[in-house]
């Protein structure tokens, strides 16, 4: 994972800038600061690979930063962002090796692209609503040489893949054939992939086919044991939603939902037992019901949340956004 620092002093910058980039996939860490005693702290403590500057600096100070940063970390390439610059600073800034700079940045979406760029990362874009089993085939049928981020409610993990094979896995503290076992056993995935070619060591000798199997037959064994404790049947499921918390609108991605219940993707960071209301809608019979209810689990990517009280009208919205789902 490669690190990424974007220095502003306007929080609102800060905050859409770094939610573009995870957006764009988990293969980046962003970091932010809002002046440049902050971001020389935060340079110094971790190993940061590209810095984003200037976007609200003056350009006497965003120049005076670049090149302070070109003396005492020359590895670091840093993205300037201005509005008109001036020919002066051009000139000036074109004379700075690490230094990239963008001018009337109207396409963010190239700027990411920069940066992957920059990071010889081949990003090959986000994969959902497809089973692992399945695009691991399919990589395997074309012989492709790319890293898989897997995603799956809070778990992460990383599958290596070295001409159409599954060479390499990990996820958290394991490492090989248990971690790739256990990332297969793992439902409603999302998949991001770097097609760009990187050497690693090899620790599955087990062929694709046969770690499938594998995995099948353990999700079998596990369920088959598994006592049902919910008092609702949940649905997995993909729709965007809205959430309101602390008398501000955030937009999410609901994952399952149930009469109960729900699990939501979000990048807020949300505390547990804080209330939030949910906001529903479904096409299918016109209505749209907001529903209160209470944190009771978070992880890295989102959050579970225990309904109050639903009302009839709640209920006919969830059943017929299950219905729809289905």
């Amino acid at each position: 994972m490669k690190n990424i620092l974007i220095v502003d002093h306007d929080p609102v910058v800060l905050q859409a800038l770094a939610a573009l980039l995870k957006n764009r996939g988990s293969f980046l860490n962003v970091l932010s600061a809002q002046n440049r005693r902050d971001a020389l702290r935060i340079i110094a403590q971790d190993q940061i690979h590209i810095v984003i500057a200037g976007l609200h600096m003056s350009e006497m100070d965003g120049f005076d930063f670049v090149i302070l940063l070109s003396r005492q970390c020359p590895d670091i390439r840093v993205i300037v962002m201005t509005n008109n610059a001036s020919p002066m600073f051009r000139a000036q800034i074109r004379q700075i090796p690490a230094a990239i700079h963008f001018d009337q940045t109207t396409d963010l979406g190239l700027l990411t692209d920069r940066i992957f760029t920059e990071l010889h990362i081949d990003y090959g874009g986000h994969v959902r609503g497809l089973r692992l089993s399945s695009f691991l085939q399919m990589l395997a049928l074309e012989g492709h040489n790319c890293t898989l981020q897997i995603h799956a409610k809070g778990k992460t993990g990383r599958l290596s893949i070295a001409d159409g094979e599954l060479v390499a896995a990990e996820t958290g503290p394991m490492r090989g054939e248990p971690a790739a076992l256990k990332i297969l056993s793992w439902k409603n995935v999302s998949i991001e992939i770097d097609y760009s070619h990187q050497k690693v060591e090899r620790d599955i000798n087990q062929p694709l086919m046969g770690l499938l199997l594998e995995s099948g037959r353990i999700v079998d064994e596990r369920e088959s044991q598994r006592p049902d404790l919910r008092k609702h049947d949940r649905l997995d499921c993909l729709v965007a939603i809205d959430y309101d918390l602390a008398n501000w609108t955030y937009q999410c991605f609901l994952r399952d939902i149930s009469v109960g219940g729900a699990y939501i993707e979000t990048e807020k960071s949300i505390k547990l037992g804080q209330k939030i209301d949910l906001t529903l809608s479904s096409p299918g019979i016109k209505s749209r019901c907001t529903i209160s209810g209470q944190v009771v689990r978070r992880d890295k990517k989102g959050i579970g949340v225990r309904f109050d009280e639903v009302g009839l009208e709640q209920k006919q919205v969830i059943e017929a956004l299950i219905k729809g789902s289905i």
